[in-house]
């Protein structure tokens, strides 16, 4: 079933705390938080936020010290039920080099960019060589890609950026003997994202009718 709350709040609620999870279990504490304005909202913000303000992850890779920001913009529907349905209707992930205040790789989704560029775009202070003698900004440009999830990100940077990870690269060999209280996750890396993102496709559906 898709993620459902009785209010906006409630489903992005719901959203936030399996993303938080997710989190906690690979690369970072830095909690994403929900925000909305008003009684009866109609979007929910959720974000990385300390005291009300935006704020990155810190994340030790391979090239040195970088900044990860993510952020979601959320609206809901309806059912039958009278159960608000959550859609995501804007994301911005970025990447940032710690001596710089621009973010290197930014991940951007607008349901309604009210323009003709991709809705789903990559962008970047990165010089593309269009022609022997010119060089064009990624930031310029609006380079598709399709829906991006945040397990995808995350994967991205155990990865490519070889940001260490709590959770483990292969399973324990022995399992764990009773009344052991070791609280380290038993499972990989790449099953916790896996199974995420397995559950983004199916069990959040509506995450994904973009």
């Amino acid at each position: 079933m898709p993620i459902v709350g009785t209010s906006l709040r409630s489903a992005a609620a719901s959203f936030c705390e399996h993303l938080n999870e997710v989190l906690r279990l690979t690369i970072t504490d830095t909690p994403l938080v929900v925000f909305t304005v008003g009684k009866n909202p109609t979007k929910a913000d959720i974000a990385f936020r300390h005291h009300g303000r935006p704020q990155e992850a810190s994340l030790h890779t391979k090239y040195g010290r970088m900044w990860l920001y993510l952020g979601q913009v959320c609206t809901s529907t309806l059912d039958d039920a009278g159960q608000h349905v959550l859609h995501t209707v804007k994301y911005t992930y970025t990447l940032r080099r710690d001596d710089d205040e621009n973010p290197l790789l930014r991940w951007e989704y607008d349901k309604q960019p009210g323009n003709r560029y991709c809705r789903h775009h990559l962008q970047g202070p990165i010089a593309l060589p269009i022609k022997r003698d010119l060089h064009v900004s990624l930031n310029d440009l609006h380079v598709p890609t399709g829906f991006v999830t945040v397990e995808e990100v995350l994967r991205f940077c155990i990865v490519d950026l070889e940001v260490p990870s709590r959770a483990p690269t292969e399973r324990p060999i022995t399992p764990p003997e009773p009344g052991d209280h070791d609280l380290r996750p038993r499972k990989t890396w790449d099953e916790i994202l896996t199974e995420s993102y397995e559950r983004f496709k199916s069990d959040f559906a509506p995450r994904g009718q973009l």
